[in-house]
């Protein structure tokens, strides 16, 4: 373990072994630490956030403050939990849950460019990409492997899909189906993320009925609950397509879908 010397880890923080904590780095009471993380110069990790191994936390990074919500009344014990090889870069936020033993969660290995946010309560998967300044308001739910590109804004409730690729200076209010291309201001899904898929290792059949998901979805201009029937009458029920299916299933707030203005799947 190494630390600085004017760095201060309160009473009470349990840090990991081969931890290396930088100059002027806060470390709250409630904090734990795991083995192999490095903590960069004047970051900050306070409230009840414990975070796994191999995490490096990168200058003004800010972890485990309270919610950025009215509804949060003081002395609240609620938490950030952090898993293993996540990159925080500068200044990068990510707060604590808003209601009483609730938790805000970030898998592994994710990548959360400068200034980027993580709001309170939101679940975040493993191999997640928060490009520069891309956020996600309170209870957004981002799945495995899916980017968000730079300036990229989630509303509150929201979800992105698995493998699901947001472009740049997007904003959504709707949930963002796996394995899809979106863009605009809810402005829809305009094509398969092939590039990921094929990086990924899909196999062509797999990508082969994602591009026929997409053309009945978004392409023959049926309403959501219609595509939704056709896939299921046309398509074989392969695992990415019971996927698709299952995440249109569970939207509380709608699917992007080829009318925007059609919201209830």
């Amino acid at each position: 373990m190494s630390i600085h010397p004017t760095a201060v880890v309160s009473d009470g923080a349990v840090i990991g072994d081969g931890v290396e904590i930088g100059p002027f780095v806060y470390i709250g009471p409630h904090v734990k630490i795991g083995n192999g993380c490095r903590l960069m110069a004047h970051c900050v990790v306070d409230g009840y956030t414990t975070m796994g191994e191999r995490n490096v936390v990168h200058p003004f990074a800010a972890l485990g403050g309270p919610a950025q919500d009215h509804a949060v009344e003081p002395g609240t014990v609620s938490y950030l939990k952090i898993g293993d090889g996540n990159d925080f870069r500068e200044g990068f936020t990510a707060h604590c849950g808003t209601k009483p033993e609730t938790s805000t969660v970030i898998g592994n290995n994710c990548m959360f460019m400068t200034c980027s946010h993580v709001a309170h309560n939101c679940q975040v998967g493993n191999n997640v990409i928060y490009v520069n300044c891309a956020c996600t308001g309170g209870y957004a739910e981002v799945y495995d492997n899916a980017i968000l590109s730079g300036l990229v804004a989630v509303h509150q409730f929201c979800r992105v899909g698995r493998f699901a690729f947001i472009s740049g200076q997007s904003a959504f209010s709707l949930d963002v189906p796996p394995f899809m291309l979106a863009e605009g201001r809810n402005g829809g899904v305009k094509a398969c993320n092939r590039v990921g898929l094929v990086r990924a290792g899909f196999s062509e059949e797999a990508r082969e009925m994602i591009r026929q998901i997409y053309k009945i979805f978004y392409r023959r201009g049926l309403t959501v609950p219609n595509a939704l029937k056709v896939i299921r009458e046309e398509l074989p029920q392969t695992p990415e397509v019971v996927e698709f299916l299952d995440f249109c299933a569970n939207t509380k707030r709608g699917v992007v879908s080829a009318n925007c203005n059609d919201r209830h799947a």
